[in-house]
């Protein structure tokens, strides 16, 4: 059975997924799009009409940041550089793999420039047929000339406010620390700190003009002020995270899985002996010489009747083997698995050259990054582990801890 091999073989297929902040945007987008926009440029229209305009501006905006993404997307391409930014949030995409936190070469530099730039000429265009418009007005144009205005201040707004050289912005981005610094280095302590700073004096002048009357670009600005603060938390805090990981030794991580299964195992005895006393509803198979064979899941050991499990072997059933379950224990097994955690993934089974050596739980990694980070204990690079083995047991022992 051939085995998809390598660290970046656990990755999710890419698509576009939401962040949460994007619901209260979509909130406030319709209330200025119904609220403010609809009744200047469009009066006496009704509440059905200036509630199609809010959604269209929704759409609009949206659209814009779909645009943003693609200059990313294509410089990507072009430049021949890893990027992830599919999560959408009101800025744009947040990385979400352990790639995105390394380049610093001019390539990825460009890459991190794409989006603003796409976003300038988008504006500059949109410009210059607002202006078209205007010199010659028909009057079907002029019905489209709000939307054209707002999707122009929406791409120079994103253009330039992706320029500041402060987290989670573009030109924030760029400023990160190399492969071989720390989290405590100057660019980083900047690029976090100027971005909080930004996102209080962002607040504290929404809370002004909030207080003055002007209740939507106040409000506006709030919003904006507390979701930068959050996502500089948030990219604080997996920066953080890329750092504890590539300390780690990743074999030291494995932990001894009683309850793998054999492919020679009879269904009978892997429900009494594993499945059931684990409590868990996938366990990982391997064979004979100790080689990682997939993962069983109890629905597929279900469908054969009972009083036949004790003849048929786990060998005998269909095993799932989703790459994204496993983890090579290589030199740069740690993206791996920072991958996992940003996924929620419950478990990673680790395999050395093929062969099953235990597993890993992400969520206890997690939890262990968050007390170093709480008690600020520095942990030590610990030594390759030894590894012994028992000629009489195909598997391979776990890593001896020091």
């Amino acid at each position: 059975m051939s085995l998809e091999r390598g660290p970046r073989a656990e990755l999710p297929s890419s698509g576009f997924r939401f962040d949460g902040s994007w619901v209260f945007l979509s909130l406030f987008l319709f209330w200025a799009g119904a609220f403010e926009m609809a009744p200047t440029h469009y009066p006496g229209q009704g509440v059905l009409f200036d509630g199609i305009v809010g959604g269209i501006v929704i759409l609009v905006y949206f659209l814009c940041v779909l645009i943003h993404e693609s200059g990313h997307k294509l410089f990507s391409k072009i430049f021949r550089r890893f990027y992830d930014g599919n999560q959408l949030t009101v800025w744009g995409g947040v990385p979400r793999e352990a790639e995105s936190f390394m380049g610093t070469d001019p390539g990825d530099r460009m890459v991190r420039m794409g989006g603003p730039l796409f976003n300038l000429a988008t504006g500059i265009a949109l410009h210059h047929l607002d202006a078209s418009i205007r010199l010659h007005p028909d009057p079907l144009s002029e019905e489209i000339v709000p939307f054209i205005f707002f999707a122009m201040k929406v791409n120079l707004f994103l253009a330039l406010i992706n320029l500041l050289p402060v987290l989670p912005f573009d030109m924030g981005a760029i400023f990160l620390p190399g492969k071989e610094e720390t989290k405590s280095s100057r660019s980083f302590v900047w690029a976090t700190q100027g971005g909080l700073g930004f996102a209080w004096v962002l607040t504290l002048i929404g809370l002004a003009l909030a207080t003055r009357g002007s209740l939507i670009f106040g409000f506006g600005l709030i919003f904006f002020g507390v979701h930068l603060a959050r996502s500089v938390v948030v990219w604080k805090g997996r920066l953080g995270l890329v750092s504890f990981l590539k300390k780690q030794s990743i074999p030291h991580l494995v932990e001894l899985d009683l309850h793998a299964l054999r492919m020679t195992e009879s269904l009978e005895k892997a429900y009494r002996d594993h499945f059931y006393p684990s409590g868990q509803s996938r366990l990982p198979v391997f064979d004979g010489t100790g080689v990682f064979q997939g993962g069983l899941d109890w629905e597929e050991l279900k469908k054969v009747p009972e009083p036949l499990r004790a003849d048929r072997t786990v060998g005998s059933l269909s095993l799932t083997n989703a790459p994204r379950d496993r983890i090579y224990l290589e030199n740069k097994s740690w993206m791996t698995l920072f991958d996992a955690i940003e996924r929620g993934t419950n478990n990673l089974y680790a395999l050395d050259n093929d062969r099953y050596m235990g597993v890993i739980y992400p969520a206890r990694v997690l939890e262990r990054y968050r007390m170093e980070s709480g008690l600020g204990v520095p942990v030590r690079k610990a030594s390759d582990p030894k590894r012994t083995e028992d000629l009489a047991d195909p598997l391979p022992n776990p890593p001896e801890l020091p």
